[in-house]
């Protein structure tokens, strides 16, 4: 593309990290890029604290970063090898996230994630205008409209509009007035969340390779330790009272989330000096999911969380998001190298962006929603770490055979979708021999049995992807 007549032109919407990253591949490729953003420089430098939880790259996602800013991230973040559970009687379970060293989560406080970002766009060339809040939009020219921090107005124009601007989506909003047929859906979930603080010498107890967990039911606690020792802790919950149980909106007072905290998590309650406090006064940040369908329109195209907003349940936000950039990155690759019209090169890459992103986008909405059941009860049981212990011996008698699905969304660059049919099918054939043998007592027959019931089985199954670690860029469902 460095032979072109005019360099190609991408105007991005949000200089959030998903704005950022795309602004340095486009970079990376000679684009001329310009990012627009809403907020301030200065907020954007000063992330705050208060209400956010820190964000797990995985394999999926960090792969599609190249491999100098993989490193920095690393340098930044904590690796997580293990959930750690906190049971109410205080015992702990400890569930490693994987089978190999690989196997593991790199938390970034998000603030962090943004910082690191941000520079690297600006370093890379990229123009960022902050305090630009996008009002209007024409896909087919490739444009939008701000308005300044300061009133005027300010039209960008280019080869390509790329949306990256959050759950909230302005540039979503005017694509869908101004004739984008999209299948746009919103919904709230019942839990929120706030952020508590925890003294550091608690948090010196902590294995600093855990995410570890307090699940009560239908809510739960959060630490994701940090470099600093000061780990991320939130708290997520139902934001309305249920059944007379004290939620967010229906706590009598702050001595009434003392009561609850020393009840429910009496291990850990007075390592959180401010939580009657911040749980009591807060706001607390409410959670939804947001779909849409198609991701593009003429020349302009949703990414990350403007395009697909999923609850943060299986930490796989970002990861299904720094993905996108990667795809779309790779479809303009192939087809402005192809020799056609800039134009058309654009629209055909977007409309096949969409093509390959919708399904695994809805796929992991899904699958982050699950498991909130998972995080907040099923992971306090026993029979549920019965369960998760035989699928990994499972994995390791039969590695070909059977992938617990956990490691297939975080640990392969398999396509959502496509993993939810390949789980279901496992699932099915491992609840089968569950019925027949009792799983406390009779592990070893059920891994003795597991190929060759499932081969008795295959005649019903859905046809299953292969393994690849490689990019998911140009594969689409069924190709794999």
């Amino acid at each position: 593309m460095s032979g072109a007549r005019r360099r190609v032109r991408a105007v991005i919407v949000g200089a959030g990290p998903v704005g950022c990253l795309l602004a340095i591949e486009l970079r990376r490729r000679n684009f001329e890029v310009e990012v627009h953003e809403k907020q301030s420089a200065h907020s954007m430098a000063t992330v705050t604290t208060g209400r956010s939880f820190n964000l797990t790259l995985t394999h999926r996602g960090s792969s599609a970063l190249h491999p100098a800013l993989r490193d920095l991230l690393y340098v930044t973040g904590a690796v997580l090898r293990q959930r750690v559970v906190h049971h109410r009687d205080g015992t702990l379970t400890r569930q490693p996230y994987g089978v190999n060293s690989d196997h593991h989560l790199l938390s970034v406080p998000r603030a962090a994630l943004q910082r690191v970002l941000l520079e690297e766009a600006l370093q890379a060339g990229a123009s960022v205008h902050f305090g630009h809040s996008c009002v209007g939009a024409d896909a087919h020219r490739a444009e939008a409209v701000f308005v300044t921090a300061h009133g005027g107005v300010c039209r960008a124009t280019g080869d390509i509009l790329i949306g990256c601007d959050g759950a909230n989506s302005a540039l979503r909003y005017e694509l869908s007035k101004s004739g984008a047929r999209m299948r746009i859906h919103q919904e709230y979930i019942p839990h929120g969340h706030v952020e508590l603080t925890m003294l550091p010498e608690a948090a010196r107890k902590f294995s600093p390779d855990g995410m570890h967990l307090w699940p009560r039911g239908d809510h739960f606690l959060q630490a994701q330790p940090n470099r600093n020792g000061i780990p991320t802790t939130t708290l997520f919950m139902p934001v309305d009272s249920r059944g007379g149980e004290l939620r967010f909106r229906s706590f009598a007072d702050r001595d009434s989330v003392r009561e609850h905290f020393a009840r429910e998590y009496p291990d850990i309650a007075a390592a959180l000096p401010r939580v009657a406090e911040e749980v009591w006064d807060a706001r607390p940040s409410l959670l939804k999911v947001v779909r849409c369908d198609p991701y593009h329109y003429g020349r302009a195209v949703l990414v990350g969380d403007s395009a697909h907003t999923v609850v943060p349940f299986y930490g796989q936000g970002i990861n299904c998001s720094f993905e996108d950039a990667e795809v779309l990155c790779d479809l303009l690759d192939r087809h402005l190298g192809s020799g056609s019209d800039r134009h058309t090169a654009v629209r055909t890459a977007v409309a096949e962006f969409s093509e390959l992103r919708v399904a695994p986008g809805q796929a992991i909405a899904d699958l982050s929603m699950a498991n909130l059941t998972e995080l907040s009860t099923h992971i306090d049981d026993e029979l549920f770490h019965l369960r998760k212990g035989l699928e990994r011996k499972l994995h390791q008698r039969y590695p070909e055979d059977f992938t617990q699905l956990y490691q297939l969304v975080a640990f392969t660059r398999i396509p959502y979708d496509e993993i939810v049919r390949r789980g279901e099918w496992d699932k099915h054939v491992l609840d089968m021999l569950c019925e027949r043998y009792d799983l406390r007592t009779q592990a070893d027959e059920i891994i003795d049995s597991y190929p060759e019931f499932a081969r008795s089985l295959v005649s019903d199954a859905l046809p299953l992807p292969v393994m690849s670690s490689g990019p998911a860029a140009l594969s689409r469902p069924g190709d794999l």
